[in-house]
């Protein structure tokens, strides 16, 4: 019985724990400020209301930028259509900060279950 108690605890912390649904988001490759871009975020729960965050690809890990812009809910099929214009400027800190020309951009698709990433290149007009 001794040896029993810790073979189960070791095993008990070997299995691996429940792990969040990744969502397909897709849409265009490039966007230029000011058009109006659509994506389309698979794998999310019907019902399921789904957000967006524009961010940089460059601070990707970092809390510091961004802008959040409409979401959408999902359908029965747990597909939910992000129609949304791409801004001209996001947040650095407090501070608006106008899009670099051919920057790289993450469309981060987050709900209550999950979260998918695309990256388009940003153009201006």
């Amino acid at each position: 019985m001794r040896l029993l108690l810790p073979v189960l605890v070791v095993l008990a912390a070997a299995t691996p724990a429940a792990a969040s649904s990744r969502y397909d988001v897709d849409g265009p490759r490039s966007v230029r400020v000011g058009e109006r871009v659509a994506f389309t975020v698979t794998g999310a729960r019907p019902g399921e209301r789904v957000e967006v965050s524009l961010a940089p690809t460059i601070n990707r890990g970092g809390n510091c930028c961004g802008v959040t812009v409409r979401g959408a809910q999902a359908d029965v099929d747990g597909v939910a259509k992000l129609r949304f214009r791409w801004p001209r400027t996001y947040f650095n800190g407090s501070r608006r900060v106008r899009w670099k020309t051919a920057a790289k951009a993450d469309v981060i698709a987050y709900g209550d279950e999950g979260r998918g990433i695309a990256v388009v290149r940003v153009k201006r007009r």
